[in-house]
């Protein structure tokens, strides 16, 4: 199981839109993010999409993405679904199945209605499926669980996935994690969890709430997404010194299985 980061940065993205912050001016293209999302590969060929934002047609061509079997969502938040129409190209040949709790789904048919009832016949639209997930399931080699986490008031998912022995786990846009669901974040190999910025956030997790959160789940390797612009990336990666935590960044790939395989530094 390997998963490839499409995206890193919050609901601006980095540069953000009018501004001077040394940030976004970076030489550094570890600073440049997109909004955050991710492509998990399985060993059998799967393919699945969490998250599909403003940015989806260009992190698409960037990974070289062919086909999805595949996509769950997160929460319905415009930096997390505004680019589903992209997946036109990728929906030619068969319906999509799309993955989200009831919150998400409702969302999903009222903002993007045209995907559901009959239109002209021109650009076209995409063929998907939306699923209303409760409980684990199955694409191909996968087994995948949804998490339910607090985002502010909003109960959202988190995802796990499991391959063989291998596990991980992509909790973003968190400020508080249920005990029901922190059951299933424990003995994982990969931690992905969203964490803003050093300073308190009221929907988000701040870096000291991610890194309590790693000390406490204990994941062999934990990665750090959904980042604004406070800070650059090598700041980053100096604040989690020491921890098993660090920044991700667009364009990481990472092996789960050879995570696993690592001795534990």
């Amino acid at each position: 199981m390997v998963i490839s980061f499409l995206g890193t940065g919050t609901s601006h993205g980095i540069p953000v839109i009018a501004c001077s912050c040394p940030v976004c001016h970076s030489a550094d293209p570890r600073d440049a993010r997109y909004r955050a999302s991710i492509l998990v590969k399985g060993d059998s060929g799967e393919r699945i999409l969490v998250d599909a934002g403003p940015e989806f047609r260009l992190q698409a061509l960037r990974a070289g993405i062919d086909r999805l079997d595949a996509m769950l969502l997160t929460h319905a938040h415009a930096d997390h679904i505004h680019g589903l129409d992209d997946l036109r190209p990728l929906t030619h040949n068969h319906v999509l199945p799309v993955y989200g709790n009831t919150h998400t789904i409702d969302e999903l048919r009222e903002r993007f209605s045209y995907f559901f009832r009959p239109t002209q016949r021109g650009g076209g639209k995409p063929k998907i499926n939306e699923l209303v997930a409760s409980k684990k399931f199955q694409i191909g080699g996968l087994t995948i669980r949804p998490i339910p986490i607090e985002h502010g008031r909003l109960e959202i998912l988190g995802w796990t996935f499991s391959e063989g022995n291998r596990k991980a786990a992509y909790i973003t846009d968190a400020s508080g994690i249920p005990p029901s669901s922190l059951r299933h974040l424990r003995h994982l190999d990969l931690l992905i969890v969203g964490a803003l910025r050093e300073r308190p956030h009221e929907t988000h997790y701040s870096f000291s709430q991610a890194k309590a959160l790693t000390d406490e789940l204990a994941p062999k390797k934990a990665l750090i997404t959904h980042i604004c612009h406070d800070h650059f990336h090598t700041e980053i990666e100096t604040w989690f010194t020491g921890t098993s935590a660090g920044p991700a960044w667009d364009g990481l790939e990472v092996d789960v299985g050879a995570i696993r395989n690592a001795t534990r530094p």
